[in-house]
């Protein structure tokens, strides 16, 4: 995919929390793109077969938008419910793997929380990365060494494609990552876990300057 295009999809990018409860991964979803969320992805490190109904649903809402979705992690899943991308952790299948299997035109991410994991990731086959912790975050358990917004500016300027930071990252610090030379964000927390979603969702919006989306 060509970089301009996927600076544009980063800019506002939600991934879902499986571990908020009374707020429902759809639900999730349609507070983020009724904002402008520019792509989702579907995160939940305990997935299971149960879950496959909520993922296509997922899916089928963020095509109604004509908002890119992709997968965290399983390449098959995000096959088998026609996502249009995946995005890989450092211990996940290779990136050029996942191309065979999505194809030459999905969207294939990956995570690098610092310069030596850069340096041992092939590119070749990735759209853009997600960098992080850029700062200290809560929602994801096994999270890496936070690298700040300096380790964030390094990794941009070593990458040869686009880079979202991602953890820690609100309203209140998403602009000292688009300064530091961040295409976009990954947010999760700042929307999920807020008091307010939805209040939260347009304030992310409008520090991202995207619009507010149509939702199906």
């Amino acid at each position: 995919m060509n970089p301009d295009d996927i600076r544009d999809l980063l800019r506002f990018y939600f991934i879902t929390d499986d571990g908020v409860d009374g707020f429902s991964v759809m639900d999730q979803v349609r507070v983020a793109l009724s904002a402008g969320a520019t792509m989702v992805q579907y995160r939940n490190k305990s997935f299971s077969l149960d879950a496959f109904d909520e993922v296509a649903a997922v899916c089928r809402l963020c095509r109604s938008a004509r908002v890119p979705f992709v997968v965290n992690d399983n390449v098959l899943l995000a096959g088998a419910v026609g996502a249009d991308g995946v995005h890989l952790g450092q211990d996940d299948a290779p990136p050029r793997l996942a191309r065979r299997v999505m194809g030459p035109r999905a969207i294939v991410g990956v995570s690098v929380s610092s310069m030596a994991e850069l340096a041992h990731t092939d590119l070749a086959c990735c759209d853009y990365i997600g960098a992080g912790p850029t700062f200290p975050t809560g929602t994801k358990a096994d999270a890496k060494a936070v690298h700040g917004l300096s380790g964030l500016r390094d990794i941009v300027n070593r990458s040869v494609v686009p880079v979202a930071a991602i953890g820690g990252i609100g309203p209140e610090n998403a602009l000292d990552c688009f300064s530091h030379g961040a295409a976009g964000v990954a947010v999760i927390s700042c929307i999920t876990r807020a008091g307010d979603p939805v209040a939260a969702a347009a304030a992310m919006a409008a520090v991202c300057g995207v619009s507010a989306g149509e939702v199906g």
